[in-house]
């Protein structure tokens, strides 16, 4: 049996914390503000619902086995009292986080910890503490490797798939080129994801995706040449409410997802010697959103 922490129970966490309770064979703590008695998570096929344990005091766990830690790029300095108590040389992390930089961004925070990147695919919508709807099939990528196949088998027997992979940069740069293409459109116009039906709209996802692929292929990635159109393209089949996490954020006013996207393709872009002005441009829209005006003229 793994003792298993799930850091940051919204759309993702629950999903992915709900198959491990369902399993019976795990410990598994939820980390929460407010307790909450059961998870129910609406999937395209059927209902996943199952009691979970919720704990509010980071002194009452101590260093765990397995923490899924499912909080967004910018939030991780919020959770930093409990990564201290639940994290330890033993521990594993598994990152279920947006963007390409999850060692960067976790390992100064993981107390010794094993820090594992995760590229989640699973379209979600949180209604309700422990309620979500998961809008598709929903699986993992991780590292082919010793830890990222034990991660893996933390799932045998559930519905969720978990997929090692040797080629894991490929994987989270093509994760980051979709993000791209529908987040910032529909935070900086606050519409569904059918904006991008607009020419002038797909020609400005377009050409952030182009972007953002010419500084994963610097990294590594092997992304194909006419990705940035393909991916634009998709786009044109989503219903037009559709919404995006950064959309999402924006309607519920919390911070935006910047950072850890556009930001992360100037950022690593500059480090290649790559201009990425579209890029950085939008990231200094989406930045703005998230500074409160505190003039009260």
């Amino acid at each position: 049996m793994s003792k298993v922490a799930v850091l940051g129970v919204g759309a993702i966490g629950s999903i992915f914390g709900a198959r491990l309770c369902l399993l019976e064979r795990h410990d598994v703590v939820l980390c929460v503000r407010e307790s909450f008695k059961k998870f129910y998570i609406e999937t395209p096929s059927k209902v996943v619902e199952t009691p979970v344990r919720c704990v509010t005091d980071p002194s009452k766990v101590g260093p765990v086995d397995w923490i899924l830690l499912a909080v967004k790029f910018h939030q991780i300095r919020d959770v930093m009292p409990w990564l201290m108590s639940i994290a330890g040389p033993n521990s594993i992390i598994a990152v279920l986080q947006n963007g390409v930089e999850h060692l960067e961004n976790v390992s100064p925070y993981a107390n010794g910890a094993t820090v594992l990147p995760v590229v989640v695919q699973c379209p979600a919508d949180r209604l309700g503490p422990g309620h979500v709807v998961q809008n598709s099939h929903a699986s993992l990528i991780t590292l082919d490797s010793e830890v990222g196949r034990a991660f893996a088998a933390l799932y045998d027997g559930s519905d969720i798939k978990v997929r090692p992979t040797p080629d894991f940069v490929t994987e989270k740069w093509l994760k980051l080129c979709g993000n791209i293409a529908r987040g910032p459109a529909t935070a900086l116009t606050g519409r569904g994801r059918g904006v991008v039906r607009d020419p002038d709209v797909a020609d400005f996802c377009r050409a952030l995706v182009e972007e953002c692929a010419k500084v994963g292929r610097a990294e590594g990635a092997n992304l194909p040449s006419d990705i940035a159109n393909k991916i634009t393209a998709n786009q044109f089949i989503a219903e037009p409410d559709a919404t995006t996490s950064m959309l999402v954020d924006l309607r519920a006013g919390k911070p935006i997802e910047a950072n850890g996207l556009t930001g992360a393709v100037v950022r690593i872009g500059a480090r290649h010697g790559i201009e990425t002005p579209i890029n950085r441009y939008v990231n200094g829209l989406l930045s703005a959103i998230n500074v409160k005006d505190t003039n009260t003229a």
